[in-house]
């Protein structure tokens, strides 16, 4: 009982893996040796026989070509020279081969083999002058002293080559001495780590059997944990899915294939398959969504298409998924959800139908309230005109008129009309500005952006050179870190960042000198510019009016605008894939963030544009 109690510790499971794992590899490294150590010394063994072999054969061609050099000695006939010929290319062969193999497997015999290489060259040497000599005297015997001297030479060769020959003998026969030791060494090695293997595969079993009735209970447990899962994710709306990209396998929930109108056993679980049922036009898009996952340039992955329901129309569907693979291999597979959004995109197609609608409202709104203003304002021009005239025309006639009348007269002619004609004047060009205002915030959503490489640094100078008399005359010290060159509209950035800088110009402080500063910050996927100010600051119950339109803050009201120029820059950056936001206080200045995406969303309202139709920009905040 307490042994098993013991093996039930997952610490002893840890210690029977290592012990086992360690006995093993003991004992192959133990039978490894053993048996690189025979088969080095079954190695050299055969080398010593290969270097008796191959010195044998360099022997037999130098006794062929001392044969060949006696005959043609002997008898002058050319045609005996063939076997010495023969002989003396084998001879150079067979010398390199032999020495090669030697160097190779005994460097430390290098010096005899050298001086015995000597001795045969020396005597083939000796060969080849006969041979020469005997063309040259034209059948000159071959003299005793030179026999003597070459048989000599053969057998100081011969000497040196059986020394050597008997030297590898019995270093062969100690090998064999040594490797029947080897032998009975290894046996005994076997016998004792096969005994001590046995008993560590022995406590292994018992510990895996015990492992195992461990795993079984787990593996119910589990089984109950996947069934809860499985009703869970039945349950919910969204569909599952699971691809293998490396197999082809897939798996998708049954609220997946019913979002398309199928059921369970309707269509086969295979990737083409539902890859088939995208809309074509968006295929290639929901493809490219996925590569640029898997390749790492997306962050996450999410698209959307539409999918072919069994009732033959579409249905638009979110898709999102995270990946998984080996390190440094990949994406392998992918799991993820499918939700079912066309209603959202009837929504959204109805809220840019509607806003299409109010664009269209706001512009024959404000475009047919200038058909009235035009006549007002000529109309009071004309009366003003005959004002003038009727006051000529009873000026002869005033000399007569009571005391009473003239004094009415005076005040209707030069004071009443006048100022309720100037009253008319102000309020038709006010009216006026605001219109031409609306159309202008109306242009924002029908303008086409050209998305190009930006210096945002030349952007801000040409915007603090605009306003250059201004800042002379006030003395605002201008300060502005280094600024990134973007990927934006350039024009856009210009009324954007002329507006801010035309607001922090205006709105400053009379009893401390002005300071603007701007600055960037870069984040993983956006840059951040940010404009301060040590101006006046706008007050906590403003703050939701700043990006209003017509509304002010209470502390600008000697200075002239509209309302509209911070709801422009908040619309623009929209369409810029960007966003405004600040933080301020009263009397200690305020700070603006614009916040300009790395990457713009090229499919809401960018593309090219003609640099001759450009926009005012509107300055008022």
């Amino acid at each position: 009982m307490m042994w098993q109690k013991l093996l039930r510790q997952r610490h002893y499971y840890l210690v029977m893996f290592v012990l086992l794992s360690v006995a093993t590899v003991a004992f192959s490294f133990i039978v490894y040796a053993h048996y690189d150590r025979i088969q080095d010394q079954n190695r050299r063994s055969l080398f010593e026989y290969e270097a008796i072999r191959q010195s044998r054969v360099v022997l037999v061609d130098l006794l062929d070509m001392q044969t060949g050099v006696h005959a043609y000695l002997i008898s002058g006939e050319e045609k005996t020279l063939t076997a010495y010929r023969t002989a003396r290319t084998m001879l150079d062969r067979d010398l390199s081969a032999y020495r090669t193999l030697v160097l190779r497997y005994d460097p430390e015999a290098a010096r005899d083999i050298y001086l015995w290489l000597d001795n045969i060259r020396s005597l083939r040497k000796t060969f080849d002058d006969q041979v020469e000599n005997r063309r040259l005297g034209r059948g000159a015997a071959l003299t005793r002293e030179a026999f003597l001297r070459q048989v000599q030479d053969m057998a100081h060769v011969r000497r040196a080559l059986e020394t050597t020959n008997i030297k590898r003998i019995v270093d062969v026969r100690l090998q064999a001495a040594e490797v029947a030791r080897a032998r009975s060494d290894f046996f005994y090695t076997l016998i004792i780590g096969s005994v001590l293997l046995i008993g560590v595969m022995l406590l292994g079993t018992v510990t895996i059997l015990n492992l195992e009735a461990d795993f079984r209970s787990r593996l119910a447990e589990q089984e109950g944990v996947m069934q809860r899962y499985r009703e869970v994710t039945e349950g919910i709306n969204d569909g599952l899915f699971e691809v293998n990209f490396v197999s082809g396998d897939f798996y998708c929930s049954a609220a997946y294939k019913a979002m398309l109108g199928y059921g369970p056993d309707e269509v086969e679980n295979r990737w083409d398959v539902f890859r088939n049922m995208i809309h074509p036009d968006d295929r290639e898009v929901a493809d490219a969504d996925l590569r640029r996952y898997m390749e790492g340039t997306d962050g996450a992955y999410r698209s959307t298409f539409r999918m072919r329901h069994k009732d033959g129309g579409y249905r638009w569907i979110l898709s999102r998924g995270v990946g998984t693979g080996a390190d440094f291999s990949g994406i392998k597979s992918m799991i993820g959800t499918h939700a079912d959004i066309t209603e959202q995109k009837q929504r959204e197609e109805e809220l840019r139908q509607l806003y299409a609608d109010l664009e269209t409202f706001t512009y024959i709104t404000s475009h047919d309230l200038r058909a009235p203003l035009v006549n007002l304002k000529g109309f009071s021009k004309e009366l003003e005109i005959s004002m003038k005239d009727v006051s000529a025309a009873i000026a002869p006639y005033q000399a007569g008129f009571a005391a009473a009348d003239q004094k009415t007269l005076d005040l209707a002619l030069k004071e009443d009309v006048p100022e309720a004609l100037g009253f008319i004047a102000k309020g038709v060009e006010r009216m006026d500005s605001l219109t031409r205002a609306i159309l202008d915030l109306s242009r924002i959503g029908k303008r086409v952006y050209t998305v190009e490489s930006v210096n945002t640094q030349t952007i801000f100078d040409k915007c603090v050179g605009a306003l250059g008399y201004d800042i002379t005359q006030k003395g605002i010290e201008i300060a502005c870190a280094p600024l990134p060159v973007v990927m934006s509209d350039a024009i856009a950035l210009e009324q954007i960042f002329g507006n801010l800088l035309d607001n922090a110009v205006k709105y400053l402080r009379t009893d401390v000198t002005g300071k603007i500063e701007m600055s960037v910050r870069e984040t993983s996927h956006d840059y951040i510019f940010t404009l301060s100010d040590n101006g006046r600051g706008i007050a906590d119950i403003d703050k939701p009016k700043v990006f209003e339109i017509f509304r002010r803050a209470r502390n600008t009201t000697e200075v002239g605008g509209l309302g509209l120029g911070m709801a422009y820059v908040k619309a623009t950056l929209r369409r810029l894939s960007g966003e405004i936001w600040f933080d301020s206080k009263i009397d200690e200045g305020t700070r603006f963030h614009v916040r300009l995406p790395k990457r713009p969303n090229l499919s809401d309202g960018f593309g090219p544009v003609s640099r001759t139709s450009t926009q005012t920009p509107l300055t008022e905040t």
